[in-house]
C-alpha cells in the first residue's frame, strides 16, 4: 500500500510534455495549465546561460498564453478539485513540479540545454493557437 498521495497534476506532468492535441478535454487543459507554470522555469534556466532567450521566450509564451488563456483556466479548475478530492496540496504540488523540471533542466550541458531551449520555442511556435 503506497503512504504518498501522488496528485494528478504529477501524474499528467510526467506522461506527456507540451500538449498538442487539438481535442480539448479537461485533462489535456490540465497539461496547459501545468505548461504555463513549467515553461516560464525552464526559460530561467534557458535564459541564465543562453544570451538573448528571455525576449524570445517572452513573446512566444506571451502569445501562447492570450490563446489558450481559456483552457489555462479550465486546466487550473480541474487541477484544484482532484487537489481538493484527493487531499494533495495544490500550490505547494505545481511548484514542486516546476521546481523539479529546472532542476533537471539547469543539469544538463549546455549543448543539451541549448537543444532543449530551441525546442521549446518552436514548440511554443507549433502548437495549437500557438505564434
Amino acid at each position: 500500500m503506497h503512504r504518498k498521495k501522488h496528485s494528478l497534476a504529477l501524474a499528467l506532468c510526467m506522461a506527456l510534455p507540451m500538449s498538442q492535441s487539438a481535442q480539448a478535454s479537461p485533462e489535456q487543459d490540465a497539461l496547459l495549465f501545468l505548461d504555463s507554470k513549467v515553461l516560464p522555469e525552464k526559460a530561467t534556466v534557458c535564459s541564465a546561460r543562453i544570451s538573448g532567450y528571455s525576449a524570445k521566450f517572452q513573446a512566444a509564451f506571451r502569445a501562447w498564453l492570450s490563446t489558450n488563456k481559456a483552457h489555462v483556466a479550465s486546466g487550473e479548475a480541474f487541477l484544484r478539485a482532484d487537489a481538493e478530492r484527493t487531499k494533495v496540496p495544490f500550490e505547494p504540488d505545481i511548484q514542486a513540479i516546476a521546481a523539479t523540471v529546472s532542476k533537471q533542466w539547469a543539469a544538463a550541458p549546455l549543448p543539451t540545454l541549448q537543444e532543449n531551449c530551441e525546442a521549446m520555442l518552436l514548440q511554443l511556435s507549433e502548437a495549437p493557437g500557438g505564434g
